[in-house]
């Protein structure tokens, strides 16, 4: 909830301010679409540097494990005994609010465990030229 009321008060804060939206918007969602596939990978790969460099400082997860830290996200990857191996199709909805994106997914994941659907909403702030994921929310949809 915390990170609800900080988005809300970033996009308030962004128009208060007279910002407007960056040039281009086609741009920031490619670099947002880089940043994310680089985590996912990071993630996949157990690469606990890569993902300390993508996830804001306040990052959060939440999920079916609750709420969690991005300390706590960092060390459960790193505890991880091996690599995983998963191939994506990632159907994707921005909405942008200058400099913070709410980015809304479904992820077709497939692993030699199997296949899973899951929803996924993040928040997205920029750092100068550098877009980082400060909350990120996930569940498993059901077939």
């Amino acid at each position: 909830m915390k990170h609800v009321l900080v988005f809300l008060l970033l996009i308030t804060a962004t128009f208060a301010a007279g910002q407007s939206v960056h040039a281009d918007k086609n741009a920031d969602q490619q670099a947002i679409i880089q940043q994310r596939d680089a985590l996912l990978k990071a993630y996949d790969t157990g690469d606990v540097k890569a993902l300390d460099q993508i996830e804001d400082d306040d990052f959060t997860l939440a999920a079916d494990l609750g709420q969690i830290t991005k300390a706590q996200h960092l060390d459960m990857v790193r505890k991880r005994e091996q690599p995983q191996q998963v191939t994506r199709k990632i159907d994707n909805q921005f909405r942008m609010y200058g400099d913070v994106v709410l980015l809304t997914e479904v992820d077709h994941a497939s692993s030699p465990d199997g296949n899973a659907d899951y929803q996924t909403t993040t928040v997205w702030v920029r750092h100068g030229s550098t877009w980082r994921i400060t909350h990120m929310h996930f569940s498993r949809i059901v077939q």
